[in-house]
């Protein structure tokens, strides 16, 4: 954990703005030789008829994007950036790589590398580099490389097994296959040895949906796909057993004198088990979504509960408005209402 302490310490100074007033991302240093270096340190190189093909230099990318991001401020760098340190030290760089790409996004978008097009300010060289978010070849590709679990004890485990396993990936030629369980039991296993991974995975998918809507804000339509990244890292994290509640429950039983019986222990945090007002039925809505996005990040059910939630509190003309508006009219006469008085829900909300 110190590797990655010491990643997000330099993260910290690389969002810092660099002294020159004028330029506080620095200069754009695409055609700069330690840019183009970098480039190649990545790429690795095809087998040719000279020779084997030569893997990515990952640590020598490392150095060279540390050094870059001394002098500019660029989405580029900081990918590359991101997709090394991930190689190098497991999923657990996901959480600097993240924090270094979201604020710059956040806190530079002005001025940070590479600017919109000068003469009609068309961003595509941004959207090309955040494109690289959700790429096999960029982050997410990283991503599924590196290593989530790697003990003697309990064996090696890569991201792109949890992929596979989910349902989210196919298997690929020469992978081992693990069965969903497996996993769940493998990941138990290491977080006895590491509880840090559960809150490590937890940050993750926070800097996941701040990705998502950073980018979308910035860049409307033209906003890289990101559920791709988020299903993997909030699927892997569902895998995890659910946190102990019992020392809470025994807590509670003793204020309440031991009234509490049968089962109480095994209730989540949160359900009381009766819903008493409006205000908890849209509370008890929002934990069933949660649940479902972050143990079951395929099922499409979320989209129906977000469009059940907002329908709660309409009547049934607004319901029939919304849902079927063209019966509205034949509904409102059968019940003796002007059509034309039915509010707009959406207009009212």
């Amino acid at each position: 954990m110190s590797d990655i302490n010491e990643l997000q310490a330099s993260v910290a100074s690389w969002l810092q703005p660099l002294p020159d007033d004028g330029a506080p991302c620095g200069p754009d240093l695409e055609y700069d030789n330690e840019f183009l270096a970098l480039m190649q340190a990545v790429a690795g190189k095809p087998e040719s008829q000279f020779g084997p093909a030569e893997p990515p230099e990952w640590r020598k990318a490392v150095d060279i994007a540390a050094g870059l991001l001394e002098r500019t401020r660029d989405l580029r760098i900081a990918i590359e950036w991101g997709r090394s340190v991930l190689q190098l030290h497991g999923h657990a760089a996901l959480v600097p790589a993240l924090t270094l790409v979201n604020g710059l996004v956040e806190a530079h978008w002005e001025h940070v590398h590479p600017l919109p097009d000068p003469d009609d300010g068309d961003p595509y060289g941004r959207v090309n580099a955040l494109t690289l978010l959700r790429e096999p070849a960029g982050l997410l590709g990283a991503l599924r490389d590196a290593r989530l679990v790697e003990d003697r004890a309990i064996g090696q485990l890569l991201m792109r097994d949890v992929e596979v396993a989910l349902g989210l990936a196919p298997l690929m030629p020469g992978q081992t296959e693990y069965g969903k369980d497996q996993v769940a039991r493998m990941l138990s296993a290491a977080l006895d040895k590491n509880p840090a991974l559960r809150e490590g995975l937890q940050t993750a998918v926070t800097l996941v949906k701040q990705a998502i809507s950073l980018t979308s804000d910035r860049l409307g339509s033209d906003a890289p796909d990101l559920r791709p990244l988020h299903a993997l890292v909030n699927g892997t994290l569902g895998l995890l057993p659910a946190e102990a509640v019992a020392e809470e429950a025994e807590d509670e039983a003793g204020e309440g004198g031991g009234a509490a019986s049968g089962g109480g222990s095994g209730r989540s945090k949160g359900l009381s088990g009766t819903v008493n007002s409006r205000e908890e039925a849209m509370r008890a809505i929002d934990l069933v979504i949660e649940y479902l996005e972050r143990a079951e990040p395929t099922n499409p059910a979320p989209l129906f509960l977000r469009r059940a939630r907002q329908l709660v509190s309409h009547n049934f003309l607004q319901l029939m408005k919304v849902l079927a508006p063209d019966a509205l009219a034949e509904v409102a006469r059968v019940v003796g209402v002007d059509p034309d008085s039915v509010e707009d829900p959406n207009a009212s909300s």
